[in-house]
């Protein structure tokens, strides 16, 4: 919080280049930039140089107008060719202005001329030659001179505005008509010879006028043009170059011909401050307009900054309401007090010191599609009602919270599943109900999955990257891996599981305990895990099954099912959903037809591989299974971790898959019915 603050503080020509640390990083209401002296000096320059490089769009005239007159109209040549030669002279110009530097301009200038040439080829006694360099040079030379005139009236204009620019036009247009009249007087003009050189020049100059407006309003085009006004004009005022200006205030400051190159503004203030358009920005936050506009109006409401860089950002009290901030990098952005309700953030990129004290935030969104113009929202948080005062700021800190794992072979789920548990065995801190899996590109997966605060993340990590591989190379394999667990624990873990019973249900229905053998094998498909397992299904032996791929009970874990080929597992699920017709409970004729259209899309999706199919129908029977039970015994986890199971296989491959397309059709149906 600024306290103390000077009404005005004038920081102008000053150089804080040199020094270590700043004596204050308040600079709020400052005037920074030239004093007017300097002003005064650097708009008359430009003004004298704008003027004086009018030369070269009279030159430019002069060669046009010879062009027209001697082979036009002295040689006799035909009005076709007349036309055709003022056509390509202007056309040049009208392409500089809409296409800018680009190969496309320079072809279509080639093309042109090409058409005047042939045009003079018609003539009984015409010689191309002198027409093609004289079309040449006055369009190169009108190129030249426009850009050279842009260049000085941008350059006036950041050093004193509309009125200096137009000072500058006013100079240029002079210094034209008067040279092309000293021409004329000085020999013998040709009838039109004077009209058309003068047309000629003040079009080139008029040109470098629309280009420097452009440049101006930001023109992606021109920006080369703005940058380099900026740089000459922004010599000799205030620096902050390369200075750390952590936390400093510039709200309401005047800060043009300033330059913040290589600055350090971490949570620097620029609320209502002015003339930022017109300081050095390179390689700041403010070098975006869009960001630049939201740091000194705080208004953002509704509006789209798609991976737009807010690292460091002070957006304090910012109104983000309803923006798409998908894949925004926000590291060490402050956010306290402003308003993200409805905002989607998919993919951003936040850390430990963003901030969000106070955020108001009743609803935020995790995902949004865009399509044409319209940005559809999905994944609302909460799941239901909204986030209470304080709320918001525990959650996204919560998330926040994750070790993030990279399979660049794919995931198989099987080996993911278990090494979940066992790395929930052997480590504390991991928290099950939180994980994201995402494809990024063809064979690497991404997951993140949740650490309570406090955690040691690294040591998770590699305990489960550990556990993941041997997992793996078993199941390939199918040799059997024995894991001795600690001595002592299993009394301990049977406390937790009875205090903290409800919650493991909720998490992933996976055994938390040790004491016992813990088996990967190849018997049939089942896998039996821990008697701990049994206790929490509430019954002590008979465990209970994931998908047709996991069974928890007995006294071992058992981690198989890859031996089950895609015809028997069809069948396996074929049966589970018929048992389910049998079965009175709310939505029991839905989930039928869900799950049968699901398998079948499964079954018929040609775009799915044989090991998708598979884990797909796995998540199908596994949310076959938990149906059968009455709802207060269902596993709300398990069948949460089978519909994300789905939703991963979907998204691996095109929207217009069968499945893809069945899922979205009955998702919020399916989700409703199980009450996720």
């Amino acid at each position: 919080m600024i306290i103390n603050c000077k009404k005005v503080k004038n920081i102008r020509n000053k150089n804080y280049t040199h020094l270590t640390s700043l004596e204050t990083n308040n600079f709020q209401k400052a005037w920074a930039g030239h004093k007017a002296t300097q002003k005064l000096i650097a708009t008359s320059f430009g003004i004298i140089v704008t003027s004086l490089s009018s030369v070269i769009p009279v030159v430019s005239g002069q060669l046009f107008a010879y062009l027209i007159v001697w082979f036009g109209l002295e040689k006799n040549y035909s009005f076709i060719f007349i036309v055709v030669s003022i056509l390509v002279y202007f056309l040049a110009l009208v392409l500089l202005i809409s296409l800018g530097f680009e190969v496309r301009a320079v072809s279509l200038i080639i093309m042109l001329i090409l058409t005047s040439v042939i045009s003079t080829l018609t003539q009984t006694d015409a010689k191309p030659g002198g027409v093609i360099l004289f079309l040449i040079l006055s369009i190169v030379l009108a190129w030249l001179g426009a850009t050279l005139t842009a260049l000085c009236l941008n350059f006036t204009y950041v050093c004193s505005k509309i009125l200096g620019e137009f000072l500058a036009i006013l100079g240029s247009g002079l210094i034209t008509v008067v040279s092309i009249a000293l021409i004329i007087t000085t020999q013998e003009p040709k009838p039109g010879e004077g009209i058309i050189s003068i047309i000629a020049a003040l079009s080139v100059i008029l040109t470098g006028a629309i280009i420097a407006r452009q440049a101006v309003r930001g023109s992606p085009k021109f920006a080369w043009i703005t940058e380099k006004a900026i740089f000459w004009a922004a010599t000799g005022g205030t620096s902050f170059y390369g200075v750390d200006l952590t936390d400093a205030c510039f709200d309401g400051a005047d800060l043009p011909h300033t330059d913040f190159r290589k600055a350090n503004l971490t949570r620097a203030s620029f609320e209502e401050a002015t003339g930022l358009d017109l300081a050095r920005l390179q390689g700041t936050i403010l070098e975006q307009p869009k960001v630049r506009k939201l740091l000194i109006n705080k208004r953002g409401c509704n509006e789209d900054y798609t991976a737009s860089n807010f690292n460091g950002a002070n957006l304090r009290r910012a109104d983000l309401t309803g923006a798409n901030l998908k894949e925004v990098n926000a590291l060490d952005a402050d956010f306290s007090g402003a308003i993200l309700t409805d905002a989607c953030i998919q993919g951003w990129n936040i850390n430990k010191n963003t901030r969000f004290t106070n955020v108001v935030c009743e609803r935020i969104y995790l995902k949004c599609a865009r399509k044409g113009n319209i940005i559809t929202l999905s994944e609302p948080k909460p799941d239901s009602g909204i986030f209470k005062p304080g709320e918001f700021e525990k959650w996204i800190s919560e998330i926040h919270e994750t070790i993030d794992l990279i399979f660049r072979e794919g995931l198989n789920w099987r080996a993911f599943i278990f090494s979940l548990a066992q790395t929930a065995i052997d480590h504390e801190g991991l928290d099950l109900s939180r994980y994201t899996i995402s494809r990024k590109d063809e064979g690497i997966v991404f997951a993140e999955i949740g650490t309570f605060p406090g955690a040691d993340k690294k040591a998770i990590h590699e305990a489960f990257t550990s556990c993941y591989e041997s997992a793996v190379k078993a199941i390939e394999e199918k040799y059997q891996l024995v894991l001795q667990a600690k001595e002592g624990e299993l009394e301990r873990l049977r406390e937790f599981i009875e205090s903290k019973h409800q919650i493991i249900r909720e998490l992933m229905s996976i055994a938390v305990g040790t004491g016992r053998k813990v088996l990967i094998q190849g018997e049939g498909h089942r896998v039996y895990m821990l008697n701990q397992a049994g206790e929490i299904m509430e019954t002590k032996n008979e465990g209970f099954s994931v998908g047709g791929n996991i069974s928890i009970g007995g006294d071992n874990m058992s981690l198989t099912g890859a031996n089950l080929s895609l015809g028997e597992l069809s069948g396996q699920v074929t049966n589970t959903i018929q048992q389910l017709q049998g079965v009175n409970a709310a939505g029991g004729n839905d989930l039928v037809k869900i799950l049968t259209a699901l398998q079948e899309s499964i079954q018929g999706d040609s775009a799915l591989s044989d090991n998708q199919k598979k884990d797909a129908l796995e998540a199908v029977e596994t949310i076959a299974e938990e149906a059968k039970k009455p709802p207060e015994d269902r596993v709300i986890k398990l069948c949460s971790m089978a519909v994300n199971a789905l939703k991963g296989v979907a998204s691996a491959v095109t929207d217009a898959s069968k499945l893809a397309e069945v899922l979205k059709t009955y998702l919020p149906t399916l989700t409703g019915i199980l009450g996720i």
